[in-house]
């Protein structure tokens, strides 16, 4: 063969391996980067979007969810929302796909009807409404009741003898009580005006301090305010040396957390019921408020605390195993 000839040749193979490097970028040997010819492309993970309310019950509950249904093969989104009114608005539009909601909040804000004090009834009618706009209410758990509830200083209900809303109610008669709460209590249909309607306070509007719901306790562990309408599951009750006013009206019902789906989520993804049904009998109350008091007081971080727990629980197993 001649030198020219050779050299047609020579030249005639870099360009086809060239060619093929343009189409295959990793190359002829390259392994996992390319399917093999006539092989079917990878299944795509099932996506959910989930979503939390702004305070740490929800974040701990939304993560669970996540690294649950992550570990069960869904691609997982999380989306954090101010308040109730646009989680609720984003279930509907279908912008997320599921979130931890209390049947109570749907009942009285929502459904715009008085609240049930029977958590089984409330559940069971909050549901039945739901279902018919396509929102499907998985089983609540009865180990937690993230009711709201008035909390004062140990020292000032020692001092005063207050351990009921209505003793708080008559102390206040006589003094400038400042009262912290957030702005959804504000303006909801169980909210500030009528729970003082019904214990007999009259606190001035310039009284009532708006805050987050995070920092109502600290509010009054700082003596900025003296009392504050917050919630029975905030881990830093006990910590701040708060005592919980027992409700002996019974204005509050109660507010137990239940898995909230989209039926078009479900439908796509029936095992998701199964998946979040097992994840809710796993809450324990004392194990669930120790969480809350390492995530509220000792600011561990919730994503882990979320792992911890469900490894705890035996859901998922541990990285280091």
């Amino acid at each position: 063969m001649n030198g020219k000839l050779l050299t047609f040749l020579t030249a005639l193979i870099v360009l086809a391996l060239a060619a093929l490097t343009l189409m295959n970028p990793y190359g002829p040997w390259s392994k996992g980067k390319e399917r093999l010819a006539g092989e079917p492309p990878p299944a795509a993970k099932p996506v959910m979007t989930i979503g939390s309310k702004s305070f740490t019950e929800q974040y701990l509950l939304m993560k669970m969810t996540g690294i649950w249904l992550r570990e069960n093969g869904f691609a997982v989104k999380e989306i954090i929302f101010k308040g109730s009114t646009n989680i609720r608005s984003a279930l509907e539009a279908g912008v997320i796909d599921q979130y931890w909601e209390y049947a109570n909040t749907a009942r009285i804000y929502y459904q715009h009807q008085p609240g049930i004090n029977d958590a089984e009834e409330a559940f069971r009618t909050v549901a039945e409404q739901d279902e018919k706009i396509g929102l499907h209410w998985l089983p609540m758990t009865s180990a937690i009741n993230s009711t709201w509830t008035m909390l004062i200083k140990k020292e000032l209900a020692e001092q005063f003898g207050i351990r009921t809303i209505s003793d708080l109610s008559a102390y206040a008669k006589d003094k400038q009580l400042h009262i912290a709460t957030n702005s959804e209590f504000l303006i909801r249909g169980d909210g500030m005006e009528q729970f003082q309607q019904q214990y007999g306070f009259a606190i001035p509007r310039e009284n009532v301090i708006v805050t987050e719901t995070k920092l109502f306790a600290q509010a009054v562990k700082e003596s900025r305010v003296q009392a504050t309408v917050g919630f029975a599951s905030d881990g830093r009750i006990a910590a701040y040396g708060l005592v919980e006013l027992e409700d002996d009206l019974h204005y509050f019902p109660p507010y137990n957390p239940s898995p909230v789906v989209t039926a078009g989520s479900l439908k796509q993804n029936p095992q998701i019921e199964h998946l979040l049904n097992r994840l809710t009998r796993t809450i324990e109350h004392d194990k669930f408020m120790a969480f809350l008091y390492r995530a509220d007081v000792l600011h561990e971080d919730v994503t882990e605390l979320a792992r911890e727990y469900l490894i705890e629980a035996g859901l998922i197993r541990s990285s280091r195993n």
